[in-house]
């Protein structure tokens, strides 16, 4: 599915057991964090996302619209009172981080466990060609997108095992309100770690351009809402419905 479809999309939200917060999603954390509230922003729109080409590790530069989001999602983060931007270092992501950074006094640094999905030989091409080239292997991930590896690429649960020590660390930061820069697979393993999200609730899970999550850290759990176009917010994830995965 094209993620930018999201008329196609709803929102949703599940409860841990021990726990009936009204926001949304509710997970369990362990230990002590420095940082109170994260947010997760995705960067603006590419040229890649406009012509549905897949990007994974390469890169394309934001469009006039994508510079748009980055604004818009500067605002919010401004308004939040975020103190401390940590990046994927792909240019896309720095291309946002330095927008954001034009709009308010933010300081940012950079982490490479935060890049995007390695998508092996399917960088670079579009879903049509991806589609025509590779009709068993795209026919794979239809069925099980979680688990599904592209050629010479990863799944969800390498970017895990890549990107759960980043978010341990980002924990112990000097600071109680963070921003992530980074992308929307990225930002999808990012809620399944935080969130404890089963594999089917996070091929649900859908972050279009313009959305930032936030996770709200207190009493042990973590709550998660969101913004779409600095407006909101809204209760916990923004998703595709079960028949929409893909």
């Amino acid at each position: 599915m094209d993620p930018r479809q999201t008329d196609q999309c709803h929102l949703w939200g599940c409860h841990a057991k021990d726990s009936s917060d009204a926001l949304g999603i509710i997970a369990l954390t362990n230990g002590v964090t420095t940082m109170d509230v994260l947010y997760l922003v995705r960067h603006g729109q590419t040229q890649w996302n406009h012509e549905r080409r897949m990007q994974g590790r390469l890169d394309s530069a934001l469009t006039a619209q994508g510079r748009d989001h980055a604004r818009a999602n500067a605002a919010l983060l401004a308004r939040e009172g975020v103190e401390h931007l940590l990046v994927s270092p792909l240019g896309r992501a720095r291309e946002t981080a330095q927008l954001i950074q034009g709009q308010f006094d933010v300081s940012a640094a950079f982490d490479p466990r935060l890049v995007e999905r390695d998508c092996g030989d399917w960088q670079g091409l579009t879903i049509d060609e991806i589609e025509r080239a590779f009709p068993a292997e795209w026919a794979e991930r239809e069925r099980d997108p979680f688990h599904h590896r592209p050629p010479g690429g990863e799944n969800l649960p390498d970017m895990l095992q890549r990107i759960a020590p980043a978010a341990t660390d980002l924990q112990q930061l000097p600071f109680q309100r963070i921003a992530v820069v980074s992308h929307g697979i990225s930002g999808r393993v990012l809620l399944t770690h935080f969130l404890g999200l089963t594999p089917s609730e996070a091929d649900r899970a859908r972050q279009p351009n313009d959305l930032v999550y936030r996770l709200r850290f207190a009493h042990g759990g973590v709550t998660c809402d969101h913004f779409r176009g600095g407006d909101g917010p809204h209760p916990g994830l923004f998703s595709v419905a079960p028949d929409q995965v893909g």
